[in-house]
């Protein structure tokens, strides 16, 4: 007894002297532990709210909506959850768990109240500069606090407003594209026509007329005249996407545009005058294609006049979760779906994965695991297999309610492993080397994991 008395008083130090609010409910739903730090959060006393239902220590408009979540948390519907809340002045992040015995039942429910004020300040920031700077919706997928995404806020405003050519670089999927229609939204020629090109897209043959225009009986099929990009784009804005993917050829021509403002159709002979600020972007290193020949360098030095990199998304990490956010909430009303928020481990993973495919990898993930997702909260098992195989470590512990024994640690550990595997090769088709190559494991080992599951 002595023992047992001497670790109930420890683990109760350690829940006193924690900085998060702390407050558990047993199974009737009556409060039998507050600590300290849910007195302060809350505003109250924890001896006068001790054995009375844990509904009272919310406001009668949230009472409803806890009393449902409690009982979704009982008979398993949903395994946590987790909402935002403001407290004169400050911002709360509060998560529920259920809280289980060995042979599942139900014990009751702790509640855990940690203190983001100082991250909903920084994303107020966020928002307040982003609207200051009058980049508006153009500019929504721009989410972050971080160095990098600030300094890239700073950047556009400087040179939004001036006609030099911008060039853009930074990895695919990073936001090239978002840049530039940003700077459009805040220059001289808001008003004014822009023209998107993606060069990698462009026929070979047809890049010079799709760009600089021709006259009619200039080739085989061209039965009248034709006005290029540049001609469309005249007093206004073209941007020259995948610029690195421009055929040599083009390439001359395209100089010539930056050094006389002019163009000249193919097969004609007159001086086209065109008035087109250029924003530029690529994905590649256009001082390698220089080095190897497949870029010209005085073309490469006239785009070269003021670069902006966007910074790929493993470079700030303090913005992942803040994006998914928002594209969460973005995605379940467009769908039409009550998830309110993202799980401590469904985060822990979206944060500690590489994203080789940058934004638009982690906005996909989202729109993925909004459209699965079975709870209040996204979980590790809404998310692709990619981010579950490669930055998931910690896997929910299911429940059936009650009805059956938990499983030991072992068997839900191999449960999440075949659950993964399942997925790989679901989405490969059942093609067990592209499996495996997902799950950057070896075809062997895979094969392995593949008879024990049979035999299992």
């Amino acid at each position: 007894m002595s023992l047992a008395y001497d670790i109930s008083t420890i683990h109760q130090t350690i829940l006193e002297s924690m900085g998060e609010g702390v407050i558990f409910a047993n199974a009737e739903n009556r409060l039998t532990f507050i600590n300290h730090a849910a007195e302060q959060i809350r505003g109250i006393k924890a001896k006068n709210f001790i054995g009375r239902d844990i509904l009272t220590i919310h406001s009668p408009a949230s009472a409803e909506r806890v009393k449902k979540l409690l009982s979704s948390l009982r008979d398993g519907t949903i395994r946590q959850s987790r909402r935002v809340i403001e407290v004169k002045g400050s911002y709360f992040e509060n998560s529920y768990y259920p809280i289980r015995a060995a042979d599942g039942s139900y014990l009751g429910a702790v509640l855990v109240s940690r203190d983001i004020t100082e991250k909903q300040l920084l994303k107020e920031e966020n928002r307040l500069l982003r609207d200051k700077m009058g980049l508006g919706v153009a500019f929504n997928d721009f989410v972050g606090t971080s160095q990098p995404i600030l300094q890239l806020f700073q950047t556009i405003v400087a040179i939004a407003s001036i006609d030099s050519t911008i060039l853009i670089t930074g990895e695919s999927g990073t936001g090239k594209e978002l840049v530039a229609a940003a700077i459009k939204q805040h220059s001289k020629r808001l008003n004014k026509p822009v023209i998107k090109v993606n060069c990698a897209a462009l026929p070979e043959h047809l890049v010079e007329s799709e760009l600089f225009g021709h006259e009619r009986g200039a080739f085989s099929g061209a039965v009248s005249s034709h006005r290029g990009k540049f001609e469309l784009a005249h007093r206004g804005t073209i941007f020259l996407d995948e610029i690195g993917d421009l055929p040599v050829s083009a390439q001359a021509k395209l100089l010539r545009v930056l050094q006389d403002k002019t163009i000249v159709r193919v097969g004609g002979e007159k001086d086209i005058p065109v008035d087109v600020r250029i924003i530029a972007a690529t994905n590649q290193n256009l001082q390698s294609l220089v080095a190897s020949g497949r870029f010209r360098e005085d073309l490469y030095y006239r785009l070269d006049v003021i670069t902006i990199h966007v910074p790929p998304l493993r470079e700030r990490r303090e913005d992942i979760v803040l994006l998914a956010e928002h594209f969460l909430r973005r995605f379940a009303e467009n769908m039409g779906r009550a998830v309110h928020g993202i799980s401590q481990a469904a985060a822990h993973i979206l944060a500690a994965y590489d994203y080789p495919g940058n934004v638009r990898e982690l906005e996909h993930a989202i729109e993925r695991g909004v459209a699965l997702c079975k709870s209040e909260n996204l979980m590790p098992q809404d998310l692709p297999v990619a981010f579950l195989a490669s930055g998931g470590r910690i896997a929910p512990v299911r429940h059936d309610g009650g009805t059956r024994p938990m499983r030991t640690l072992s068997h839900s550990i191999d449960d999440f492993e075949r659950q993964i595997i399942q997925d790989a090769l679901a989405r490969t088709g059942g093609r067990k080397q592209e499996a495996a190559t997902l799950l950057k494991i070896s075809r062997k080992t895979l094969w392995q994991k593949l008879k024990q599951m049979e035999n299992g």
